[in-house]
């Protein structure tokens, strides 16, 4: 997966990325480690088989990928909060006028940040807590770990 690896992760800072998403490029990793392992032989047919999704964790014993983007994505928020002429403080701070379109609304990359630091600690306030760059980290690091 070092190979790919930065291909795939590229830009997922940024990305709104649903649970369905999440999924796929998960699986997606799961048959790029299959392709490389290859199959093994079976010790009780004699036979050549296709890898299990267990067998593969155990050999290639890296995060998922998803959990990979969202440690990119809250270290990046960190970062990019902090910094006081980035535009990212401009379009979250903005509050926009007009209507919003019917049904449900789309996901913004700021729910995935919310969603992200809720699973580590239900009852804070991203916004706040980026500003102070160890107490961001230590929330960062809890999350993947």
């Amino acid at each position: 997966m070092p190979l790919i690896g930065p291909v795939i992760l590229y830009g997922s800072e940024t990305w709104a990325s649903r649970k369905i998403e999440e999924i796929r490029l998960d699986t997606f990793k799961r048959k790029v480690v299959r392709r490389i392992y290859g199959p093994c032989l079976d010790t009780g047919t004699k036979e050549w088989r296709i890898r299990t999704n267990e067998e593969v964790y155990n050999l290639f014993q890296r995060p998922s990928i998803s959990r990979e983007i969202a440690k990119r994505r809250l270290m990046w928020t960190g970062h990019a909060w902090r910094k006081k002429d980035a535009m990212i403080n401009t379009v979250i701070k903005e509050d926009p006028k007009g209507k919003r379109l019917l049904g449900r609304p789309r996901l913004r990359w700021e729910d995935c940040v919310k969603r992200e630091v809720k699973e580590v600690n239900p009852r804070t306030n991203w916004r706040e807590i980026a500003v102070n760059r160890i107490r961001w980290r230590e929330i960062c690091f809890t999350g993947w770990s």
